[in-house]
């Protein structure tokens, strides 16, 4: 071996430069294209009808938008057919000329001193119509000269945006709640495709927008209560939204004043000014828009007598549909057979959308184990009961020809918040998650058996009727 074979080979063996430490990868989150996707699909829907209504309920609204832009009235003015060829008439009944008043056929009317107008509370409609307006001004177009414009902007400014609103606290929440992807994408999967929510976002009503503003009312009262925020804006927001919700929403009231009761207790100051204050704005409005139509402070449905008879009351007039009740709203069934039925029957609240069961799970979880969110759950467990006594006492039609128990939406989002724990109790084992994919399928099927019209008999009472367990 020469010299110089023998420096090569005492050379030490040339050591590789240091590799820069590995990064994390970023994790996938695919909330925002479920997001975009539910905003697509729902939009898509609300493009292509061609209807100007789906039922009696929506059209009573779209009448009080309708005379408020175009007349400057709440009252449902007589109009003959050959004005508005567009109008949805009905059929002469009784003494109330029905084909001329109004210009969408429904139901849901009432006569004060002589005057027709809608039985809703009228402060949403108000609120719709100021939309109306200023989609005529931007657009060039009018309520009458172009229903079709002007309907659609409403339901995608007022019930899609909301909705999106939504979607994204629940996604704050579920992303706070656990550190799991797959829990956060299935609890997101829950909440943009496997609600009734979802479908009702294409027709007009109060449930989906009392939704949104009811979950921005207690989000902001969650991050004073257990987060310790205490800028002014956070109690503002709390008590606007609490407060317009319950006026949209009546028996939302009941949330209006748990959530009042809590911040007083962490900061009564900031509660009485900057929450109470901006909580009497939507709450005068609703009582004035009241008294405008009825001339009194209380909406026309405190009219009912402790019975459910209207002898005297704003639904007693000649050719009221009131007076002669047919199908589902003139139902007597027993009391625990309208409880099954609100429940776990052919209108249920966990038979139409069964994953709302692993909600029950999670509060359940956080309700007994220990969990920081123990007045949260119990809050939204015993509401809910309570809201379901309500119902049990006051109504007995299920909410009318249409899917699911309209009058329990408004809490869908805060049983959502739970979602992320109830799956936890699953998804760890291969049958767990099995349970999850099979819930989560029927209530998509229920979603998607609803997207044309949720104004319409749901799946489970048509098929109880064809099975001649039910008759209505």
């Amino acid at each position: 071996m020469n010299d110089s074979q023998a420096v090569l080979t005492n050379e030490p063996e040339s050591v590789p430069a240091e590799l820069p430490p590995a990064q994390p990868s970023r994790v996938l989150d695919l909330t925002p294209v479920m997001i975009l996707v539910t905003v697509g699909l729902v939009s898509g829907v609300i493009l292509q009808r061609s209807r100007l209504m789906d039922s009696p309920n929506d059209s009573s609204r779209w009448n009080t938008v309708y005379y408020l832009v175009e007349h400057g009235t709440y009252e449902y003015l007589p109009i003959p057919r050959e004005q508005v060829p567009w109008a949805i008439r009905g059929t002469k009944e009784g003494e109330l000329p029905l084909w001329d008043t109004p210009v969408l056929w429904t139901i849901d009317m009432i006569r004060v001193d002589g005057k027709m107008y809608s039985s809703k509370p009228p402060l949403l409609p108000t609120v719709l119509a100021g939309v109306a307006w200023i989609a005529q001004k931007v657009t060039g177009q009018t309520f009458h000269e172009n229903p079709w414009l002007i309907q659609r902007i409403i339901l995608i400014v007022c019930q899609v945006l909301p909705f999106v609103a939504m979607l994204l606290i629940v996604r704050r929440h579920v992303f706070r709640a656990t550190e799991s992807v797959w829990v956060r994408h299935f609890a997101m999967a829950v909440a943009c495709f496997g609600t009734l929510l979802t479908p009702w976002l294409i027709t007009l009503n109060n449930h989906v927008i009392a939704a949104a503003t009811g979950l921005i009312a207690l989000d902001a009262a969650i991050r004073i209560w257990y987060e310790g925020r205490r800028e002014w804006y956070w109690f503002t927001i709390a008590g606007f939204f609490a407060a317009f919700t319950a006026s949209i929403e009546l028996p939302a009231g009941l949330l209006a004043v748990i959530l009042f009761v809590a911040l007083l207790m962490k900061d009564h100051r900031r509660t009485l000014i900057a929450g109470l204050i901006p909580a009497l704005i939507p709450a005068c409005a609703a009582l004035y828009t009241n008294y405008l139509v009825t001339g009194q402070l209380m909406p026309a449905y405190e009219s009912w007598d402790k019975d459910g008879n209207q002898k005297g009351g704003f639904y007693d007039f000649p050719g009221s549909y009131w007076n002669n009740r047919k199908g589902i709203d003139a139902i007597n069934e027993p009391k625990h057979v309208y409880l099954a039925h609100m429940l776990i029957g052919h209108d249920g609240f966990f038979s139409l959308s069964p994953i709302l069961l692993v909600a029950l799970g999670g509060i359940l979880v956080q309700l007994f184990g220990r969990s920081d969110r123990r007045l949260l759950a119990a809050m939204t467990l015993g509401m809910t009961a309570v809201l379901v006594c309500v119902y049990l006492v006051k109504t007995n039609n299920y909410g009318g020809g249409c899917h699911g128990f309209r009058w329990l939406f408004w809490v869908i989002p805060m049983w959502l918040l739970f979602m992320p724990a109830g799956i936890e109790l699953f998804y760890r084992r291969a049958v767990g998650r099995y349970v999850l994919y099979s819930l989560f399928l029927v209530s998509m099927f229920t979603v998607g058996y609803a997207l044309d019209n949720p104004w319409s008999t749901n799946w489970l009472r048509a098929l109880l009727k064809h099975a001649g367990v039910i008759n209505y």
